[in-house]
Protein backbone atom coordinates (compact mmCIF):
# COMPACT_ATOMS: atom_id res chain seq x y z
CA UNK A 1 0.00 0.00 0.00
CA UNK A 2 1.39 3.16 -0.87
CA UNK A 3 2.48 5.91 1.95
CA UNK A 4 -0.61 8.36 2.46
CA UNK A 5 -0.66 12.10 1.47
CA UNK A 6 -1.45 14.94 3.95
CA UNK A 7 -3.97 17.49 2.05
CA UNK A 8 -1.13 19.74 1.29
CA UNK A 9 0.49 16.91 -0.55
CA UNK A 10 1.80 18.02 -4.12
CA UNK A 11 -0.83 15.50 -5.65
CA UNK A 12 -4.41 14.31 -4.51
CA UNK A 13 -4.75 10.95 -2.12
CA UNK A 14 -5.19 8.60 -4.36
CA UNK A 15 -4.20 4.44 -4.30
CA UNK A 16 -4.78 3.76 -8.23
CA UNK A 17 -3.21 6.63 -10.27
CA UNK A 18 -4.79 6.74 -14.07
CA UNK A 19 -3.68 4.12 -16.27
CA UNK A 20 -2.31 6.29 -19.19
CA UNK A 21 -0.80 9.93 -19.28
CA UNK A 22 -2.70 12.95 -18.25
CA UNK A 23 -3.25 15.33 -21.56
CA UNK A 24 -2.02 18.15 -21.70
CA UNK A 25 -2.19 20.66 -24.60
CA UNK A 26 1.25 20.67 -26.07
CA UNK A 27 3.30 21.60 -29.17
CA UNK A 28 4.85 18.77 -31.30
CA UNK A 29 8.77 19.02 -31.67
CA UNK A 30 10.09 17.91 -35.29
CA UNK A 31 12.88 19.77 -36.28
CA UNK A 32 16.20 18.56 -33.81
CA UNK A 33 15.17 14.82 -33.89
CA UNK A 34 16.52 15.18 -37.45
CA UNK A 35 19.66 16.90 -36.84
CA UNK A 36 22.95 15.01 -37.35
CA UNK A 37 24.81 13.51 -34.77
CA UNK A 38 28.60 13.86 -35.99
CA UNK A 39 30.39 15.04 -33.17
CA UNK A 40 33.48 13.30 -31.91
CA UNK A 41 34.10 13.23 -28.08
CA UNK A 42 32.04 13.41 -24.85
CA UNK A 43 29.93 16.42 -24.83
CA UNK A 44 30.01 16.08 -20.74
CA UNK A 45 33.81 16.80 -20.88
CA UNK A 46 32.12 20.41 -21.77
CA UNK A 47 33.43 20.22 -25.62
CA UNK A 48 33.45 18.01 -29.14
CA UNK A 49 34.38 18.25 -32.09
CA UNK A 50 32.17 18.47 -35.36
CA UNK A 51 33.76 17.37 -38.48
CA UNK A 52 33.82 19.98 -41.12
CA UNK A 53 34.19 19.42 -45.18
CA UNK A 54 32.99 21.56 -48.28
CA UNK A 55 35.55 20.70 -50.47
CA UNK A 56 35.83 17.11 -52.88
CA UNK A 57 39.21 15.20 -53.79
CA UNK A 58 40.91 17.30 -56.76
CA UNK A 59 40.72 15.46 -60.20
CA UNK A 60 43.20 16.22 -63.08
CA UNK A 61 44.83 15.41 -65.88
CA UNK A 62 46.89 12.25 -66.04
CA UNK A 63 50.25 12.58 -68.05
CA UNK A 64 51.53 9.28 -68.81
CA UNK A 65 55.11 10.21 -68.72
CA UNK A 66 54.98 12.82 -65.54
CA UNK A 67 52.30 11.13 -63.61
CA UNK A 68 50.60 14.24 -61.95
CA UNK A 69 50.94 16.40 -58.63
CA UNK A 70 50.22 15.32 -55.77
CA UNK A 71 47.45 17.24 -53.85
CA UNK A 72 46.37 17.40 -50.08
CA UNK A 73 43.07 17.83 -48.41
CA UNK A 74 41.72 17.30 -44.88
CA UNK A 75 38.32 17.27 -42.94
CA UNK A 76 38.59 20.17 -40.53
CA UNK A 77 37.02 20.12 -37.38
CA UNK A 78 35.12 22.68 -35.42
CA UNK A 79 35.33 23.03 -31.40
CA UNK A 80 31.73 23.58 -30.51
CA UNK A 81 30.93 24.44 -26.52
CA UNK A 82 28.64 22.12 -24.50
CA UNK A 83 28.07 24.86 -22.26
CA UNK A 84 24.27 24.77 -22.29
CA UNK A 85 22.54 23.31 -18.96
CA UNK A 86 19.39 22.13 -17.72
CA UNK A 87 18.60 20.36 -14.80
CA UNK A 88 15.26 18.73 -12.85
CA UNK A 89 14.43 18.64 -9.46
CA UNK A 90 10.67 18.12 -8.33
CA UNK A 91 9.08 16.65 -5.03
CA UNK A 92 7.29 13.75 -4.99
CA UNK A 93 5.78 13.90 -1.16
CA UNK A 94 4.93 11.02 1.06
CA UNK A 95 7.25 8.59 -1.29
CA UNK A 96 10.59 7.11 -0.76
CA UNK A 97 12.00 7.20 -4.25
CA UNK A 98 11.66 3.06 -3.84
CA UNK A 99 8.18 3.49 -3.13
CA UNK A 100 6.83 5.59 -6.18
CA UNK A 101 4.02 3.93 -8.01
CA UNK A 102 4.85 2.94 -11.44
CA UNK A 103 2.08 5.39 -13.22
CA UNK A 104 3.02 8.11 -10.83
CA UNK A 105 6.72 7.34 -12.04
CA UNK A 106 5.41 6.98 -15.58
CA UNK A 107 3.51 10.82 -15.89
CA UNK A 108 6.51 12.75 -13.80
CA UNK A 109 9.34 10.86 -16.31
CA UNK A 110 6.77 11.99 -19.32
CA UNK A 111 6.60 15.30 -17.78
CA UNK A 112 10.09 16.17 -17.48
CA UNK A 113 10.66 14.09 -21.28
CA UNK A 114 8.21 16.97 -22.36
CA UNK A 115 9.56 19.93 -20.76
CA UNK A 116 13.70 18.90 -21.69
CA UNK A 117 12.19 18.51 -25.36
CA UNK A 118 11.07 21.92 -25.36
CA UNK A 119 13.88 23.12 -24.32
CA UNK A 120 15.90 21.18 -26.75
CA UNK A 121 13.50 22.00 -29.66
CA UNK A 122 14.17 25.83 -28.75
CA UNK A 123 17.86 25.53 -29.18
CA UNK A 124 17.63 24.19 -32.32
CA UNK A 125 15.83 26.85 -34.16
CA UNK A 126 17.85 29.23 -32.04
CA UNK A 127 20.72 27.45 -33.63
CA UNK A 128 19.31 27.62 -37.17
CA UNK A 129 18.10 31.45 -36.82
CA UNK A 130 21.77 32.36 -35.70
CA UNK A 131 24.04 30.26 -38.19
CA UNK A 132 21.49 30.29 -41.27
CA UNK A 133 20.98 33.44 -43.92
CA UNK A 134 18.32 35.68 -43.35
CA UNK A 135 16.55 36.83 -46.50
CA UNK A 136 16.78 40.73 -47.09
CA UNK A 137 13.67 41.21 -49.70
CA UNK A 138 10.57 42.08 -48.10
CA UNK A 139 8.15 39.86 -50.32
CA UNK A 140 4.31 39.43 -48.76
CA UNK A 141 3.70 35.48 -48.97
CA UNK A 142 0.06 35.11 -50.06
CA UNK A 143 -1.91 32.16 -51.25
CA UNK A 144 -0.92 32.46 -54.76
CA UNK A 145 2.70 33.18 -54.24
CA UNK A 146 3.67 30.91 -51.16
CA UNK A 147 4.64 27.79 -52.86
CA UNK A 148 6.38 29.02 -55.53
CA UNK A 149 8.46 31.40 -53.59
CA UNK A 150 9.51 28.09 -51.29
CA UNK A 151 10.56 26.55 -54.47
CA UNK A 152 12.69 29.32 -55.91
CA UNK A 153 14.54 28.83 -52.54
CA UNK A 154 14.67 25.14 -52.66
CA UNK A 155 16.26 25.48 -56.38
CA UNK A 156 18.82 27.90 -55.05
CA UNK A 157 20.04 25.29 -52.64
CA UNK A 158 19.85 22.22 -54.87
CA UNK A 159 22.23 24.38 -56.75
CA UNK A 160 24.88 24.82 -54.03
CA UNK A 161 24.88 20.48 -54.27
CA UNK A 162 22.26 19.85 -51.25
CA UNK A 163 20.09 16.97 -51.69
CA UNK A 164 16.47 17.27 -51.64
CA UNK A 165 16.39 13.94 -49.49
CA UNK A 166 18.75 16.16 -47.26
CA UNK A 167 16.32 19.19 -47.29
CA UNK A 168 13.41 20.09 -44.48
CA UNK A 169 11.12 23.01 -44.51
CA UNK A 170 10.05 24.40 -41.15
CA UNK A 171 7.08 26.68 -41.77
CA UNK A 172 5.00 28.83 -39.45
CA UNK A 173 0.94 28.50 -38.90
CA UNK A 174 0.45 31.42 -41.54
CA UNK A 175 2.41 29.60 -44.04
CA UNK A 176 0.41 26.56 -43.29
CA UNK A 177 -2.87 27.89 -44.01
CA UNK A 178 -1.54 29.59 -47.56
CA UNK A 179 0.00 26.21 -48.59
CA UNK A 180 -2.99 24.60 -47.77
CA UNK A 181 -4.70 26.36 -50.50
CA UNK A 182 -2.66 25.38 -53.07
CA UNK A 183 -3.37 22.99 -54.82
CA UNK A 184 0.04 21.90 -55.68
CA UNK A 185 0.73 21.23 -52.18
CA UNK A 186 -2.33 19.19 -51.25
CA UNK A 187 -1.72 17.22 -53.76
CA UNK A 188 1.49 16.43 -52.45
CA UNK A 189 0.29 14.82 -49.27
CA UNK A 190 -0.58 11.57 -51.47
CA UNK A 191 2.87 10.72 -52.00
CA UNK A 192 4.24 10.77 -48.48
CA UNK A 193 4.82 7.20 -46.65
CA UNK A 194 4.30 6.52 -43.28
CA UNK A 195 7.63 7.75 -41.65
CA UNK A 196 7.39 11.48 -43.35
CA UNK A 197 3.78 11.46 -41.81
CA UNK A 198 5.03 10.12 -38.40
CA UNK A 199 7.94 12.92 -38.42
CA UNK A 200 4.56 15.40 -38.74
CA UNK A 201 5.09 16.42 -42.51
CA UNK A 202 1.66 17.53 -44.17
CA UNK A 203 3.02 17.40 -47.35
CA UNK A 204 6.54 18.58 -50.45
CA UNK A 205 7.57 21.66 -51.85
CA UNK A 206 9.68 21.05 -55.05
CA UNK A 207 9.75 17.45 -53.19
CA UNK A 208 11.21 18.61 -50.27
CA UNK A 209 9.51 17.11 -47.08
CA UNK A 210 7.44 20.25 -45.30
CA UNK A 211 6.37 20.40 -41.60
CA UNK A 212 4.93 23.36 -39.43
CA UNK A 213 6.41 23.70 -36.27
CA UNK A 214 4.53 26.94 -33.84
CA UNK A 215 7.71 27.07 -31.96
CA UNK A 216 8.97 29.66 -34.61
CA UNK A 217 9.66 33.13 -33.45
CA UNK A 218 6.66 34.95 -34.42
CA UNK A 219 8.24 36.82 -37.35
CA UNK A 220 9.47 33.62 -38.55
CA UNK A 221 7.60 32.17 -41.81
CA UNK A 222 9.66 29.54 -42.92
CA UNK A 223 13.05 27.88 -42.53
CA UNK A 224 14.72 26.17 -45.12
CA UNK A 225 17.52 23.83 -43.37
CA UNK A 226 19.89 21.16 -44.78
CA UNK A 227 19.98 18.29 -42.31
CA UNK A 228 23.73 17.02 -42.12
CA UNK A 229 24.93 20.74 -41.65
CA UNK A 230 22.77 20.84 -38.62
CA UNK A 231 24.31 19.07 -35.48
CA UNK A 232 22.39 18.31 -32.11
CA UNK A 233 24.85 17.67 -29.31
CA UNK A 234 23.27 16.54 -26.00
CA UNK A 235 23.76 13.99 -23.06
CA UNK A 236 23.15 13.61 -19.28
CA UNK A 237 25.28 14.40 -16.86
CA UNK A 238 23.21 12.62 -14.21
CA UNK A 239 20.39 10.32 -15.86
CA UNK A 240 16.84 11.02 -14.41
CA UNK A 241 15.61 8.82 -11.87
CA UNK A 242 13.64 9.01 -8.61
CA UNK A 243 16.23 9.97 -5.29
CA UNK A 244 15.35 9.61 -1.71
CA UNK A 245 15.79 13.04 -0.33
CA UNK A 246 18.05 13.35 3.12
CA UNK A 247 18.10 16.99 3.85
CA UNK A 248 16.86 17.29 7.43
CA UNK A 249 13.50 18.60 6.40
CA UNK A 250 11.54 16.24 4.06
CA UNK A 251 10.46 13.07 5.92
CA UNK A 252 9.58 10.18 3.18
CA UNK A 253 9.85 11.90 0.20
CA UNK A 254 11.92 11.61 -3.14
CA UNK A 255 11.88 13.60 -5.41
CA UNK A 256 12.78 13.29 -9.77
CA UNK A 257 15.94 14.97 -10.58
CA UNK A 258 18.50 14.92 -13.73
CA UNK A 259 20.59 17.18 -15.68
CA UNK A 260 21.80 17.32 -19.28
CA UNK A 261 24.26 19.58 -21.52
CA UNK A 262 23.51 20.38 -24.73
CA UNK A 263 24.27 22.74 -27.45
CA UNK A 264 22.93 22.96 -31.28
CA UNK A 265 25.07 24.32 -34.00
CA UNK A 266 24.97 25.38 -37.80
CA UNK A 267 28.44 24.26 -39.43
CA UNK A 268 27.57 26.22 -42.72
CA UNK A 269 25.73 29.13 -43.65
CA UNK A 270 24.63 27.91 -46.74
CA UNK A 271 22.67 24.95 -45.75
CA UNK A 272 19.96 27.22 -44.24
CA UNK A 273 17.87 30.11 -45.69
CA UNK A 274 15.20 32.03 -43.12
CA UNK A 275 12.43 34.04 -44.36
CA UNK A 276 11.32 36.63 -42.02
CA UNK A 277 7.94 39.20 -41.90
CA UNK A 278 10.10 42.46 -42.35
CA UNK A 279 6.91 44.11 -41.56
CA UNK A 280 7.06 42.66 -37.78
CA UNK A 281 6.92 45.48 -35.30
CA UNK A 282 9.36 47.24 -34.21
CA UNK A 283 9.27 45.50 -30.67
CA UNK A 284 10.69 42.28 -32.18
CA UNK A 285 13.25 43.74 -33.89
CA UNK A 286 14.36 45.80 -30.17
CA UNK A 287 14.30 42.30 -28.31
CA UNK A 288 16.49 40.84 -31.65
CA UNK A 289 18.88 43.57 -30.77
CA UNK A 290 19.00 42.60 -26.87
CA UNK A 291 19.58 39.08 -27.64
CA UNK A 292 21.90 39.77 -30.47
CA UNK A 293 23.90 41.79 -26.90
CA UNK A 294 23.20 38.70 -25.06
CA UNK A 295 25.14 36.64 -27.19
CA UNK A 296 28.35 39.16 -27.74
CA UNK A 297 28.60 38.73 -24.01
CA UNK A 298 28.34 34.85 -24.16
CA UNK A 299 30.67 34.37 -26.84
CA UNK A 300 33.36 36.40 -25.08
CA UNK A 301 32.55 33.89 -22.19
CA UNK A 302 32.85 30.78 -24.75
CA UNK A 303 36.27 32.07 -26.31
CA UNK A 304 37.74 32.37 -22.75
CA UNK A 305 36.39 28.90 -21.47
CA UNK A 306 37.36 26.97 -24.71
CA UNK A 307 40.93 28.23 -24.31
CA UNK A 308 40.96 27.26 -21.05
CA UNK A 309 39.58 23.55 -22.10
CA UNK A 310 42.69 23.51 -25.07
CA UNK A 311 45.13 24.12 -22.14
Amino acid sequence: MPNPIEKNGTHKRRETYANSIVKLMRQEFNIRNEFSRDYEGDPTAGAVKVPTRNDDVKLSDYDILNGIELTQSATDYLDVLVNKHKGLSELCDGYEAAAVPDNLKAQRLESAGYTIGKALEESAISALMDGGMTLEDTEVLEANNTYAYIAKIITNMKKRGIKVTEMRVAISADIELNLLTDEKFSNSAGSLGADLIREGVIGKIAGVATKPNYLLPENVEFIVYAKPWCQAIDAWKVSPDFKDIADGKHIGSSSLQGRMVYNDVVTNELAVTIKVNRNATTEISTMNDEVKEEQEVQNLEDDELMSNINE
